[in-house]
């Protein structure tokens, strides 16, 4: 029996697509859900008098009249359809034939991945799985009504039934369409409406730790994406845990924890392609050639590669993001035609719409312009002697024509920044904008506090250190200020340039991380401090004798020395973790001294084994110290020798920091 025929569902169905203007019928044969969809769509549109447009996904695919596309694209032709229909007038669209399991709970609620301080975000999962995800995407805010209808391959499937996602799978779907557009305000507003009982559901935490990332405030990141990892791995989701892995690899480099970031990024694109998520291989290999940048030596050739692995999956917006970063890699080079590329950027971020790529695209374009004292990837060399002008009024007007365009272009991505709720970018972008125009300095003389203070509101000491710089001028030795050099490579440093006014060239790398202090490195003065003002990790080894595939208890204290503030208050709740770097296994993975951390250290085989403890502030994420410790492992033969205790080199932590 037709399902049409079922009047009170058919009522219900109506009542529900007019309160949520959207509704997703599942199962039954195709012919009865073709026909139910269209009695409802015809109900409401008499009611209200609007017209009605259908589209089969099947028959998007057929049109196209090109052979392999892949779902992806042909998705993406469904989108630009539906968007093209809901921006002339309201209407009610029938979007029949989305693939089963697409259109029930959430479909894009994973990753297209988040840049280092910028921002890749989160990405949809597989090609069509981000269907109905985009189509919700297209649908808001506009007055039409949508539904779809999905399709159901299994032999004797029961009779249609007609469905609204539930509020939890709406929010996150509008939080993830939201990150993905690069709206991190309006994501937050959505993820902070979801039911209490629905956060820590592991798609909504990767989603917030995304947002916290690319909106360059990683300090919540860290314990989001731990539970992240924890709830995926008791769902049994290693698509989930895989984008929650890469997320935080992406974290350690937006840390500066470049060898951590590898190792990281290395394990999920290595399940990404063990279980087939093109997307996710994409995107974690242009991850993993951002590094060399940071040290100074940019990979474009990797770029490049992760931008083609982007477009063969069908991935728009990877490949703009790895695009741009492919052109920021090689802006620097001579005749390198930057202008053609950051326009192409701009292009393929318009057509995704995301905000926050157009706003980093304008941001460099315009420090390449700022910065170019020739017309390379501009309009060519003018003049016989190939210096960018023949002199006179024309080079002065050239330069000021430059210097103007560079200034647009920086309102422009500001006013984008402040609009994607993004401080990271905006505090860069003053802080550029600053150093560029003499006169925006003259007319605001609190241009240094007010940038600091941006970059204070994310905890961006590294960020604050640069425009202490820009404000005290070079050194008279030439040698970066300890707060500089404590965080980033020398080979970054090296990179540091100054103008004739004595304005900072700062390297294009330096905006992407937010380092910490490298534990022990020398303060100015540390020498004649007092060695009880600190803290220390001491390590003791519990069992005599470890031997292999035998327990062996180890007991972690962090000690502050007599002149240190925890020798006279609790210790705080730090955590503290345990990594095997050999053949052994370390359990728990974390504990908390204040409590009194112990771990069991399981060694595979005799000889010197080492262990890495790292104690850290779980409330920002900020390691405190990192010591490793040596144990030797003895035979399972009892003999006269006995192992060495295990035997820590700690990195001294100020009072400060620990």
């Amino acid at each position: 029996m037709s399902f049409v025929g079922r009047t009170l569902e058919l009522a219900a169905a109506r009542r529900e697509l007019k309160t949520k203007r959207l509704l997703v019928v599942s199962g039954g044969p195709d012919s009865d859900r073709s026909a139910f969809l269209d009695a409802v769509a015809r109900e409401v549109a008499d009611e209200a008098g609007l017209l009605v447009h259908r589209l089969r996904v099947a028959d998007a695919g057929e049109r196209s009249g090109e052979a392999g596309r892949t779902p992806g694209e042909v998705a993406d032709t469904v989108v630009e359809a539906c968007r093209g229909v809901f921006a002339v007038h309201p209407c009610v669209v029938v979007v029949d034939g989305v693939p089963a399991g697409t259109a029930d709970g959430i479909p894009a609620r994973t990753a297209d991945g988040i840049p280092a301080g910028t921002a890749d975000g989160i990405p949809a999962g597989t090609a069509d799985g981000s269907l109905l995800s985009d189509l919700i995407s297209a649908f808001a805010g506009s007055e039409s009504f949508l539904l779809v209808g999905s399709t159901d391959a299994r032999e004797g499937a029961a009779s249609p039934l007609a469905h609204a996602p539930d509020d939890h799978t709406v929010l996150l779907e509008r939080a993830v369409t939201a990150h993905r557009r690069g709206r991190l305000g309006e994501a937050e507003q959505h993820l902070s409406a979801l039911p209490s009982d629905r956060c820590a559901d592991g798609w909504a935490l990767l989603t917030r730790a995304a947002v916290h990332c690319d909106r360059g405030d990683p300090r919540a990141a860290g314990p989001l994406l731990r539970r992240a990892v924890e709830a995926h791995q008791v769902a049994g989701d290693r698509r989930g845990e895989a984008w929650a892995v890469f997320l935080y690899g992406r974290m350690c480099l937006l840390r500066g924890r470049a060898e951590d970031a590898r190792r990281l990024l290395g394990a999920a694109r290595e399940t990404f392609r063990a279980i087939g998520e093109a997307r996710g291989v994409a995107w974690a290999s242009g991850e993993l050639a951002r590094p060399a940048a940071r040290s100074g030596a940019p990979d474009p050739d990797a770029l490049a590669e992760a931008c083609r692995l982007h477009e063969r999956a069908g991935d728009r917006r990877g490949a703009a993001w790895a695009h741009l970063w492919w052109t920021v890699a090689r802006a620097d080079e001579p005749g390198f035609p930057w202008q053609e590329e950051f326009t192409d950027a701009l292009r393929r971020f318009h057509e995704v719409s995301d905000r926050l790529g157009t706003a980093w695209t304008l941001h460099h374009h315009a420090l390449t312009l700022a910065r170019t004292d020739r017309t390379d990837g501009v309009d060519g060399v003018d003049g016989v002697n190939g210096t960018g002008g023949t002199g006179g009024t024309g080079g002065t007007d050239r330069t000021d024509e430059r210097r103007r365009e560079a200034d647009r272009l920086f309102e422009g991505a500001l006013a984008l920044f402040e609009e994607a709720d993004c401080p990271h970018g905006r505090a860069w972008t003053m802080l550029e904008y600053a150093l560029r125009s003499p006169a925006h300095r003259f007319l605001n003389g609190e241009w240094a506090a007010e940038i600091r203070h941006v970059f204070h509101g994310i905890g961006d000491e590294a960020g604050e250190a640069w425009v202490d710089l820009a404000e005290a001028g070079p050194s008279p030795g030439g040698e970066p200020p300890y707060e500089l050099a404590c965080r980033y490579p020398a080979a970054l440093l090296d990179t540091l340039g100054w103008t004739e006014a004595g304005d900072p060239l700062i390297p294009r790398a330096a905006r992407d991380t937010q380092p910490e202090p490298r534990q022990g490195f020398p303060r100015p003065g540390d020498r004649d401090r007092p060695d009880d003002s600190r803290a220390h990790i001491r390590l003791a080894l519990l069992d005599d004798v470890p031997v292999p595939d035998v327990p062996a208890r180890i007991a972690l204290q962090v000690v502050p020395g007599p002149g240190h503030p925890w020798s006279t208050a609790p210790l705080p709740p730090l955590t503290a973790r345990a990594a095997s770097l050999g053949h052994a296994e370390v359990d728990p993975p974390h504990g908390v001294p204040a409590d009194g951390a112990e771990f069991r250290f399981t060694p595979h085989r005799p000889g010197p084994h080492r262990l890495r403890f790292t104690v850290e502030d779980p409330a920002t994420g900020t390691v405190l110290q990192q010591v490793e410790a040596v144990i030797d492992v003895v035979p399972s033969d009892p003999g006269p020798h006995r192992p060495t205790a295990a035997t820590p080199a700690p990195r001294p932590a100020s009072a400060r920091r620990a």
